[in-house]
């Protein structure tokens, strides 16, 4: 029966990755049909050299928060096999495209082989989004000062980040929800609340003053560097957009995208930011379109290619030593 339970959730899993492989090529179809030739154009104006440069900046997005990823689970006492640790972290990016990146929980599921609890893995990835979150409202502030028209957006999105992060560190808060589990008689909520309970005790051990800054400096280098990609691309179409602008504009824009959750990653709202605001510095809205698209490809999209084979190299390699499951 377990072993049927496995192969069907490995049936569903390898669906999902055939459904984010469909979407990319879908989003890439569109973006190509949007103006081809500009596209072609503004790929060749990059050159080699300029399209390998936004992507090893995107790479270098990836490789800081799997460092930070690690310190998060070596703090909650996991250390895995590097290479296998890496897989599985890369892997949830073929989900990115959910709403609020939901699926990206997947890594869940691999790490639970090495006995990592659920808990402990979602609480990893909660603080992960906390953490990327105050870095993109410290990125993003480099803008509204010019454009004060999007201070609500920062400031609402620096409050809800503060305020869950003082909703997490409450000491006795899992208490109290495990208390509050004991009084109820629906095994469903009881379970739910106990798990939240876990969550927020592994949480809190990685909001530790400490960890919160190194994590939050990490996130602001991270996507710091995507927002330096998001520069060499405007560069490269002649859009005078000055550096710590474009950074700006860049984190604005994820953070709208943020603010959209139920939509697939943001999906039109962090377009339609970051075509506005291109207009805004002066760039025609054609070229402003194309370099909007040229982002997102160079960001989330080559991110969703590198999870679906990282997700394919899992599902289809050796599986690997595993302790006991984990609870």
């Amino acid at each position: 029966m377990a072993q049927q339970a496995g192969i069907e959730t490995r049936g569903r899993r390898r669906a999902l990755i055939a459904i984010a492989a469909l979407a990319t090529l879908i989003y890439l179809g569109a973006a190509y049909a949007v103006d081809s030739a500009r596209i072609v154009a503004a790929i060749n104006q990059l050159a080699w050299l300029g399209c390998g440069l936004v992507l090893g900046l995107s790479c270098a997005n990836y490789a800081v928060r799997f460092e930070r990823w690690r310190t998060f689970l070596a703090r909650l006492g996991h250390q895995l096999p590097f290479g296998r640790h890496l897989l599985y972290y890369l892997s949830g990016f073929a989900f990115t495209v959910s709403p609020a990146k939901a699926g990206e929980a997947v890594r869940s599921l691999y790490l639970r082989r090495y006995g990592v609890t659920y808990s402990q893995s979602i609480a990893a990835l909660f603080v992960e989004r906390l953490q990327d979150l105050l870095a993109m409202v410290l990125l993003a502030s480099l803008i509204v000062s010019d454009r004060p028209v999007y201070r609500p957006l920062v400031l609402g999105a620096l409050l809800i980040v503060l305020a869950l992060v003082w909703a997490a560190t409450i000491k006795v808060l899992p208490d109290v929800l495990e208390r509050l589990s004991g009084r109820l008689r629906r095994p469903r909520i009881v379970r739910l609340l106990w798990a939240m309970a876990n969550l927020l005790r592994s949480s809190r051990a990685l909001l530790q003053p400490r960890l919160l800054i190194l994590g939050t400096v990490a996130g602001v280098l991270s996507w710091g560097s995507e927002g330096l990609g998001f520069y060499v691309i405007c560069q490269g179409l002649h859009v005078n957009v000055p550096v710590l602008s474009a950074m700006g504009i860049y984190a604005l824009a994820v953070l709208a995208g943020s603010a959209a959750f139920f939509l697939p990653a943001g999906l039109g709202g962090m377009e339609l930011v970051m075509t506005t605001l291109l207009v805004a510095q002066g760039a025609p809205l054609r070229v402003a379109l194309v370099a909007t698209l040229l982002c997102r490809i160079a960001t989330l999209w080559f991110a969703v290619v590198i999870g679906i084979a990282a997700a394919q190299t899992v599902e289809i390699g050796p599986k690997s030593p595993a302790l006991e499951p984990a609870p």
